[in-house]
């Protein structure tokens, strides 16, 4: 069953990324969408892309912040793993490529795989407060929204309840060698229960260890960082729909950036398309941007940001591939 699970949800992701495509390009003119695209300023892209390469500098700080709570990791290792992770969740669908960063950066760093996950669920988490707040304050300034974006507004606030509470449950109460005993309760006496407890108690306990340690004043400061990141890549966001002919105001801004990036949390297709597209269709119509210069924005965005830091992504995997073979020789 374990096997099967990454091939079916790869599978969903697939298919939703190709229904949300479809749902995106009724009614696009792709003349029009062809001639915002080959129209877009380079400059203010050149210097969105840039933005995002700082925003990205500032990803791999956090992190490196919240994994040292466990040990310390130099920020180049930080950074080359961040890129590498981004590169190969672009490319695998259904956000498979974070797995692939918790196996690489403890490959890369000596830490267990577990902490590394647990790592990387604090700052996925921590973004999706950022995101969800910003759709709540761009919703608010308009005074509402479409059906569509207040459902996915209530759903990442769901999502982000449940998340608070079960990192916060499985940090206070399976951590400091209590793990073995709750995985031996659900499976002890299940057949072949005690081979689970033993691959899996370690695991989860090393998991839960990580999160009981991030409290206090030290982690507030990790957090606060995000603030900024997003920031910096809400204002690399607009310089490139500004390329594209789409001038968005804040509000539309923050109902963008919050939309858009709720998309990326269900199963999709790689580098998010059709979901990516999707979603500024929907929240850019409440705006007054047809489907057709919404689809562009969403595409320019998806080939210089998305697309440039895979290709750098997969550039630093490759060398550090090339170097270790030859530091192993």
């Amino acid at each position: 069953m374990r096997h099967l699970g990454r091939p079916l949800l790869a599978i969903f992701g697939l298919s939703a990324g190709a229904l949300c495509l479809w749902l995106a390009m009724r009614g696009v003119d792709w003349r029009e969408a062809g001639r915002i695209f080959r129209a877009a300023d380079v400059r203010p892209i050149a210097a969105g892309v840039a933005l995002y390469g700082a925003a990205m500098l500032m990803r791999a700080g956090r992190w490196r912040g919240i994994l040292s709570f466990r040990s310390p990791v130099g920020l180049g290792v930080t950074l080359k793993a961040l890129l590498a992770g981004y590169a190969v969740n672009s490319i695998l669908p259904a956000r498979l490529g974070e797995l692939f960063r918790a196996d690489y950066m403890a490959r890369q760093s000596g830490l267990s795989r577990s902490g590394v996950l647990a790592s990387i669920f604090v700052e996925r988490l921590l973004d999706l407060v950022v995101v969800v707040g910003m759709l709540a304050l761009g919703l608010a300034i308009v005074g509402g929204g479409s059906h569509a974006v207040l459902e996915a507004l209530a759903v990442g606030i769901l999502v982000v309840a449940v998340a608070v509470a079960g990192l916060y449950l499985v940090g206070t109460y399976l951590s400091e060698g209590r793990a073995e005993a709750f995985v031996s309760a659900l499976f002890g006496r299940l057949p072949g229960g005690q081979t689970i407890v033993r691959l899996l108690a370690p695991r989860l306990g090393d998991f839960a260890q990580l999160l009981h340690e991030m409290r206090g004043a030290r982690f507030a400061g990790v957090a606060a960082v995000t603030l900024p990141i997003w920031a910096v890549e809400t204002l690399a966001v607009w310089l490139i729909c500004r390329a594209a002919g789409v001038d968005l105001g804040p509000a539309a801004l923050l109902c963008l950036m919050g939309g858009a990036n709720l998309s990326t949390l269900m199963p999709t297709a790689p580098a998010y398309a059709g979901s990516f597209q999707f979603a500024y269709v929907v929240v850019l119509a409440g705006f007054g941007v047809s489907a057709t210069a919404a689809v562009a924005a969403a595409t320019t965005v998806q080939i210089y940001v998305i697309g440039g830091f895979t290709l750098l992504g997969l550039l630093t995997l490759a060398v550090a591939t090339v170097l270790a073979r030859r530091g192993g020789r």
